[in-house]
C-alpha cells in the first residue's frame, strides 16, 4: 500500500511539473516551453525551435524566405533547432564525424523571457534584445550565445538561425538570384518578433538589434536597409560593420559559376544554373564552396552579402557610404565597438602553421593580398608598391616572427578597426540619434581568458568577441559564476548594455560626435566602472589604409593562382 502511495505521489508530482511548463499564445498557435535558470539562479522561460519561416527547401532553395504558417495543436518549443547547414571547422565542431553539419530546414527562433504577460503586474512589456549570431556568414547558430547571463536582467532575449554560405548568399547578380537571402531571413525573423513578441512579455516598440562579428555587420546591414525601416529602435554592432573588407562579397557571380561548374552545372544561363543547383544535394553544395578557398581557408567569407541590382525589393542596392551620406538609413541610437586585440585569433591561425608563416614571409607579394583581403581591391600595376608600404608601416624591416605583435595589429586594423571607426565617425556625422562606441580592453584574469586558443601569438589584450563572453554563456567559455573578477566584469558589461537598451540618451555617456573629427570611445579596461574612461584617438591606421586607395567592391585585379581543390 505504501508503495502505491509513493507511485501515486510521484505521478501527481510529475503531472504538476508538466502543468507548470510555460505556455504562450500567438496568432499562429500555442507554444509550450521550458523552465530555465540563470547563473545566479533566477528563473526564466525558454521557447526554443519556434519557426519563423517556411523551410527553404526544394523549389524554395535560393529564394527569399516566406513567413511560416499556423501550426496545429500545441507546439513543443523545448528543444534547440537544427543549425543551418555549414562546414565543420577546426574551431567549431571539430570533433564531429561529419564534414557537413546542420540542415536546410533551420529557420527557427529561440525566445527567452523572465516574465510572461500575466506576470507583468503593471502590464508594462519588457525591452527586447534581438541577437544576430556571427561566424563570417558561413558558420555557427543562434544558440551559440546563450541566455543565462543576460536573463538576470529584465529583458526578453531572442536569438535565431539564418541561412549561411552558399545556401544563404548565392548571388548571380540578376533578378533570378540577386543574393542576400541570409540577410532577408534576418529581416523576416525581425518582422516575426515585431508581430508576436508581446505574447512572450516583450515590447515590440522597444527592440534592440545586436550582434558580433558577422552578426555585428548584419546589424549594420539592417541599419542601412530600407526593408528594415521601423522594425527596431536601437542597435549594437560589435566587432563588425559593412565597411570591413570581408563583409561584402566581391565578384559574386564569378564565384557562383566556380561552384556551379564544380558540381557539374551549367555556367551561362542563370535559370539553368539555379535549376541544376536545386537538383544537387545540400551537402554537395556546401562542400563545393571549398573551391573558393585560395589559401589557408581564406577568404573567411567566401560567399556573403552583396550590393544587389537596383530593385524596389532589394535589401541593399547602393554602396554603404552613399546610404550613410544620403541619410536614408535607419536613424536610431547605436553602439559600435571593437576589442583591443581583434586580429589575434586570425593571426594565430596563420602563424600557428609554420609552413604557412614561411610562405607568407618568403612570398609576401603573393600571399599578403589574401591575408589582407586585397586580392579583389588593388590594381595590379601598383600592387607590389602598396604591399611594401603595408609591410614597412607595420613590420618596419622585421620579419613576421620578430614583429609578430605588429603583424597582429595589421590584421586587427585591416579586418576590423578601420571599418568600425570609419563607420562610427560617418554615422556620427550624418545621423540625429546618438552614436556611441567602446573598446573592450579587459584580457580576463589568470583563469578566465582566451590564451588556450591563442597559444601561438603573444599575450595581448582582449581578442575578437571576448566582450561577449561576459554577456552570454557560450561553449567557448567556462561558467563565469566560478570566477569572481570575471563575474564582476560580466555585471559591468550587462550594466552598460541595459543602460543603453533602457535609456536614450544614456546619462554620463559621451558620444562619438563629441570627439569629431577623431574617434571618441569608452575604453573598458576592467570590472570597476570608475576606471573605464572615455578617450579620443586620431584614427591614424584608417588614414594610412585610406591613403592606399584600394578599390573596394571593384573588379578583381589580383588573381592568386593558389587554389584548394575538393
Amino acid at each position: 500500500m505504501g508503495m502505491l502511495i509513493i507511485v501515486f505521489a510521484v505521478g501527481v508530482f510529475a503531472g504538476a511539473v508538466q502543468a507548470e511548463q510555460p505556455e504562450a499564445t500567438t496568432t499562429l498557435g500555442v507554444l509550450k516551453g521550458l523552465n530555465m535558470e540563470t547563473i545566479s539562479g533566477r528563473k526564466f522561460y525558454g521557447f526554443q525551435g519556434v519557426p519563423y519561416a517556411r523551410p527553404p527547401i526544394g523549389k524554395h532553395r535560393f529564394k527569399q524566405s516566406i513567413p511560416g504558417t499556423p501550426w496545429p495543436g500545441v507546439l513543443n518549443a523545448t528543444r534547440l533547432p537544427n543549425m543551418c547547414m555549414q562546414l565543420k571547422t577546426e574551431m567549431f565542431y571539430k570533433d564531429s564525424p561529419f564534414d557537413v553539419l546542420g540542415s536546410e530546414d533551420c529557420l527557427y527562433l529561440n525566445i527567452y523571457t523572465p516574465k510572461l504577460p500575466s506576470e507583468l503586474p503593471d502590464g508594462k512589456l519588457l525591452d527586447v534584445v534581438f541577437y544576430i549570431h556571427g561566424g563570417a556568414f558561413q558558420l555557427m547558430s543562434g544558440d551559440f550565445w546563450g541566455p543565462k547571463y543576460i536573463l538576470d536582467r529584465d529583458v526578453v532575449y531572442v536569438n535565431f538561425n539564418y541561412r549561411l554560405g552558399l545556401l544563404g548568399f548565392l548571388s548571380l547578380e540578376d533578378k533570378s538570384c540577386p543574393g542576400n537571402n541570409g540577410l532577408k531571413d534576418q529581416n523576416l525573423a525581425l518582422r516575426w518578433v515585431n508581430k508576436h513578441i508581446a505574447a512572450f512579455g516583450g515590447n515590440p516598440n522597444s527592440i534592440t538589434i545586436a550582434g558580433l562579428s558577422a552578426g555585428g555587420a548584419s546589424v549594420h546591414f539592417q541599419l542601412l536597409s530600407p526593408l528594415s525601416k521601423g522594425l527596431f529602435q536601437k542597435a549594437i554592432s560589435a566587432s563588425g560593420v559593412v565597411n570591413n573588407p570581408w563583409a561584402l562579397t566581391e565578384n559574386p557571380r564569378a564565384k557562383a559559376l566556380v561552384v556551379a561548374e564544380s558540381v557539374g552545372c551549367p555556367t551561362t544561363d542563370s535559370i539553368l544554373i539555379l535549376e541544376c543547383l536545386r537538383e544537387r544535394t545540400a551537402e554537395q553544395l556546401v562542400i563545393s564552396v571549398k573551391n573558393l578557398a585560395i589559401w589557408q581557408n581564406l577568404p573567411i567569407a567566401s560567399m556573403g552579402p552583396v550590393i544587389e541590382p537596383t530593385s524596389a525589393t532589394a535589401f541593399l542596392d547602393q554602396p554603404p557610404n552613399d546610404v550613410i551620406q544620403s541619410k536614408t538609413f535607419n536613424d536610431v541610437p547605436v553602439i559600435f565597438s571593437h576589442t583591443n586585440d581583434e586580429g589575434a585569433f586570425f593571426a594565430n591561425h596563420l602563424v600557428g602553421d609554420p609552413a604557412a608563416a614561411q610562405q607568407l614571409e618568403t612570398d609576401w607579394d603573393k600571399f599578403a593580398p589574401i591575408v589582407y583581403e586585397m586580392y579583389d581591391t588593388v590594381d595590379s600595376t601598383n600592387a607590389q608598391e602598396l604591399l611594401q608600404l603595408i609591410r614597412n608601416e607595420y613590420l618596419k624591416g622585421k620579419n613576421i616572427t620578430e614583429g609578430l605583435v605588429d603583424f597582429v595589429r595589421s590584421v586587427s586594423d585591416r579586418w576590423f578597426l578601420n571599418g568600425i571607426r570609419e563607420v562610427a565617425i560617418l554615422h556620427a556625422q550624418h545621423q540625429a540619434s546618438p552614436v556611441y562606441a567602446y573598446r573592450f580592453s579587459y584580457p580576463g584574469d589568470d583563469s578566465f581568458n582566451m590564451k588556450a586558443l591563442l597559444k601561438d601569438v603573444p599575450d595581448g589584450g582582449a581578442p575578437h568577441g571576448f566582450d561577449h563572453s561576459f554577456l552570454f554563456n557560450s561553449p567557448l567559455s567556462p561558467d563565469i559564476h566560478n570566477f569572481p573578477e570575471p563575474l564582476k566584469m560580466s555585471q559591468t558589461m550587462l550594466d552598460y548594455y541595459t543602460d543603453f537598451i533602457t535609456q536614450t540618451p544614456v546619462p554620463s555617456w559621451e558620444t562619438v560626435k563629441s570627439g569629431l573629427p577623431n574617434f571618441k570611445f569608452l575604453d573598458i579596461v576592467g570590472p570597476d566602472p570608475t576606471k573605464n574612461a572615455f578617450k579620443t584617438e586620431e584614427p591614424l591606421a584608417l588614414k594610412f589604409w585610406n591613403s592606399l586607395k584600394l578599390q573596394e567592391n571593384a573588379q578583381a585585379a589580383i588573381n592568386p593562382t593558389t587554389h584548394n581543390e575538393l
